[in-house]
């Protein structure tokens, strides 16, 4: 086969199967993050409460009903000093699909705070809801991020 059709034959794929690709392309979505802060510093706060900044949030979240719990440690391989403790979990109104970023805590020089330990995140598929939780002796503002994946790849306003 000479160089021509090889290019020719080749040429011919792509626009093919990049017509194809186009139609995967029109449910992609890029990722938006939103801020998630649980403020359990402020000095006014009952022990066993923390409120919700969702700052820029989309969706308006109300703090008034993201009401934290006080609930028993889960005592597994990695953690064998939870044993006979218990953890305030917040919710922090992701939606279940979503994603969260890492974990940031405030003031981040505070040693009594140790992630995995005595503060972290998980996702009660029960409820469909992400909390960020902290046990004794922590006591610490968290930061995390939501990815929510709702950007349009291509603008409808700008396609042909």
């Amino acid at each position: 086969m000479s160089v021509t059709w090889y290019f020719i034959l080749m040429v011919t794929y792509v626009l093919v199967s990049g017509q194809n690709r186009k139609e995967t392309l029109e449910g992609f979505k890029w990722p938006r993050w939103e801020e998630r802060t649980i403020d359990c510093t402020t000095q006014e706060k009952e022990p066993d409460q923390c409120t919700l900044i969702a700052r820029n949030a989309k969706i308006p979240r109300d703090p008034t009903k993201y009401k934290c719990r006080r609930e028993e440690m889960p005592v597994n391989s990695r953690n064998i000093l939870a044993q006979n403790s218990t953890r305030l979990a917040c919710p922090i109104g992701c939606e279940s699909d979503t994603k969260l970023s890492v974990l940031v805590k405030s003031p981040q020089n505070n040693h009594l705070c140790q992630k995995y330990y005595t503060y972290g995140k998980y996702r009660d598929r029960e409820e469909g809801e992400w909390y960020l939780w902290l046990t004794e002796p922590c006591r610490a503002n968290l930061t995390t991020w939501c990815r929510f994946k709702d950007i349009p790849l291509l603008n409808p306003k700008i396609r042909n």
